[in-house]
């Protein structure tokens, strides 16, 4: 039996990478090899994992957690595969971009996973809905840091005397004054600017 060269390449090309070659090609892109081993488990889960990376918005790392810790984790309370998911990839990937793009926390963004589980809404829908959108202004967000800094003077002496945790406090307060809405990143950059 002759097996012409052209008819192998030809063969090689069609092929599907391999999960071997793909968990290779997770780590060499800033996957550890054990979450790269979880999304590479089945066909179904690594094609989910890419369609939501594919925009590039989303992290890695975001996307490999989201869907191991959030949505298997909800696939497995409910005995389902990844292919019964209420979540199509393409709306988790619109989930992940509001969140990382700061429009959203982390909490929030487990609220509205919560929704489109089971309403399949659109997660900015959801957002827009009940009013989560993080408050990103700067003169809004300085207003709130100064109140936050007059109302808890100790929280102020013990950042200045070197217990820089003590920030902390001041987001809280800032978090509290502003029903959730102020972006702690910001807001946390803003206090150790002010407080400097």
């Amino acid at each position: 039996m002759v097996l012409e060269k052209a008819w192998l390449a030809d063969v090689t090309a069609r092929m599907p990478e391999l999960p071997g070659a793909k968990e290779a090609r997770f780590v060499k892109e800033g996957l550890s090899a054990y979450d790269a081993g979880v999304l590479t488990s089945s066909r179904e889960i690594s094609d989910y994992f890419e369609e939501v990376t594919k925009s590039g918005k989303v992290s890695l790392k975001t996307a490999s957690n989201w869907i191991q810790t959030d949505l298997l984790g909800m696939l497995n309370a409910e005995k389902k595969e990844i292919e019964q998911s209420p979540i199509p990839a393409a709306r988790l990937a619109e989930l992940l971009e509001l969140v990382e793009s700061g429009k959203i926390n982390r909490k929030q963004g487990r609220e509205v996973f919560d929704e489109i589980w089971k309403t399949g809404e659109a997660p900015a829908a959801v957002v827009e809905k009940r009013g989560m959108v993080q408050v990103s202004d700067e003169g809004q967000l300085e207003e709130w840091a100064k109140a936050a800094m007059e109302a808890n003077p100790k929280a102020v002496a013990d950042f200045k005397g070197g217990n820089k945790a003590a920030v902390g406090a001041l987001v809280g307060a800032v978090m509290k004054m502003s029903k959730g809405k102020a972006n702690p990143r910001l807001i946390s950059q803003l206090l150790n600017k002010l407080l400097s």
